[in-house]
Formats: structure tokens, sequence, C-alpha cells
């Protein structure tokens, strides 16, 4: 089911996106790649005027960072947001894995 026509683009403000990447996983605690460093995040995302950041420390350097978080890790999960707000409208599961998880590979 594919269509020709280009997806429009929902803008957002940066406090609802700051939400939506916090439902991504973007927490305290967590440990993920960014930017090609191991970073672990400690603090959660919040607005930093347009964007959305978090603070973050990496395993070489143990001061704390600011890092952008680029919105277009939201694009193409549009869908995914709307079926976890009503999970018994689709097929998705909590059992269903993230694309990019390790449980998907």
């Amino acid at each position: 089911m594919s269509s020709s026509s280009p997806q429009p683009v929902v803008v957002r403000s940066p406090s609802e996106n700051c939400t939506r990447i916090r439902k991504l996983g973007y927490i305290v605690g967590k440990h993920m790649s960014l930017y090609g460093e191991h970073m672990e995040l400690v603090s959660d995302p919040f607005v930093a005027g347009d964007c959305v950041a978090v603070h973050a420390i990496s395993s070489s350097n143990p001061t704390v960072r600011t890092i952008d978080l680029p919105i277009s890790i939201l694009a193409g999960w549009e869908d995914l947001f709307q079926e976890l707000a009503d999970p018994a409208a689709s097929g998705l599961t909590a059992k269903t894995p993230l694309p990019g998880s390790a449980e998907a590979e």
C-alpha cells in the first residue's frame, strides 16, 4: 500500500516533541550511542530553545554535556504513536520489538 504522494509534515511544538522523544526511551539512566559515543543520559529530554536536548555523560568524558536531539528521530513514528495510544485498535502489542532494538535483530 504505497502512495506516490509524500506524507504531510506535522509541525509540533518543542514541548510536544520532547514528550514524544521521552516515549521513545530517551530517559534518565538510559545508555545509548549518540553521535558515535556511548552515553548515559543524566536527564530526561527538555526544551532548549527550538530544540529538544538531554544532559549526558560519555564513558570517555564524565563531564555533563548538553546533547541536542534531532527531531528527525520522530520521522516515521507517527503511526506507532497512534497505535500505542490506542492498542486495542491495532495489532501492535507490548511484545512487538521496536525497529533497531536488540530484540528486533
